[in-house]
């Protein structure tokens, strides 16, 4: 059992128990029922709010929720929040071609007050934000879900925010993890080279940005736009190049207490990885490629 199973546990909890979310269920003896009409008072509903119903029970339930990319986001970041930033610098050197080690810190929800430009709001919500002092790597997960401009004009407006913000960042790293075929996904949503980016593509995306503080940011600080994108590194990875980059890790990990820790916490993950029906780590691994431990 990996420590992952404990998460969908208390995930488990929060379905059978909706009230841990502030849900109120609004029992039949309330129900006024006339024929295909059901009417409840006014003081249980909410005056702004929806009503909710459960529309997915059991086994139906459970196969929805695991494939889907923001509970995976979940365990994702709780993994990289846990691990030791140089780890998470070793991990990933190879895939981005890291020359040095990183001490990186996850920035999480906190990535709203890190930016005055963002001011608090909900303006966007990478899938992983983490920076050193030398080096900022963005993460932008994907199974089906497709990227566009407009996502990569927010990566880069972030990373700018950075800059912005009097933080002189050595390495600026974009990494598109996907089930497969990455850098052909990327040139065909975007229309760009992932490996050929330059400051001549910042008019483009600034015309792409649908966000109003995101394209002011983009029209107040071209020069910080231009230069981040003359910088950035993009690079396309899949699942399985992922998976072989962490049982690479594992393998030089020792018996000791603190290294035990560290084999479960990327056991979970990779667990996870393996199981999600969209990671297509199976179809993907080549012939004679890396072997994906079980």
């Amino acid at each position: 059992m990996t420590w992952t199973e404990n998460y969908w546990d208390i995930v488990g909890e929060f379905y059978w128990v909706p009230s841990y979310l502030g849900l109120k269920s609004i029992p039949r003896r309330d129900w006024t029922i006339d024929g295909d009409m059901v009417s409840i008072p006014r003081e249980m509903t909410n005056a702004s709010g929806p009503l909710y119903r459960r529309v997915r029970s059991g086994e139906d339930y459970w196969k929805f929720f695991r494939r889907q990319e923001e509970t995976f986001n979940h365990i994702f970041n709780l993994t990289l929040s846990v691990l030791p930033g140089d780890i998470v610098s070793e991990i990933f050197k190879d895939i981005l071609g890291l020359d040095r080690i990183h001490d990186y810190q996850l920035c999480g929800a906190g990535i709203r007050d890190r930016y005055s430009w963002i001011g608090g709001a909900n303006v966007t919500t990478p899938d992983a934000f983490l920076v050193s002092a030398e080096s900022v790597l963005a993460i932008e997960i994907k199974f089906n879900a497709k990227t566009s401009l407009d996502q990569l004009a927010k990566y880069i407006a972030l990373i700018a925010g950075e800059k912005i913000e009097g933080h002189a960042h050595e390495n600026l790293n974009l990494l598109y993890i996907s089930p497969s075929l990455g850098d052909e996904n990327f040139r065909r949503q975007t229309s760009l080279e992932p490996d050929k980016l330059s400051s001549q593509d910042a008019a483009l995306l600034e015309r792409s940005v649908s966000n109003p503080q995101v394209k002011a940011l983009f029209e107040a600080n071209r020069a910080a736009i231009m230069d981040v994108v003359s910088r950035l590194q993009v690079t396309c990875a899949t699942w399985v190049e992922v998976l072989a980059a962490l049982d690479q890790y594992r393998d030089t990990l020792s018996n000791t207490r603190g290294d035990r820790t560290l084999r479960r916490l990327l056991d979970g993950l990779a667990t996870e990885i393996r199981m999600h029906p969209l990671s297509r780590v199976e179809d993907e691994r080549p012939v004679g490629g890396p072997v994906v431990s079980k």
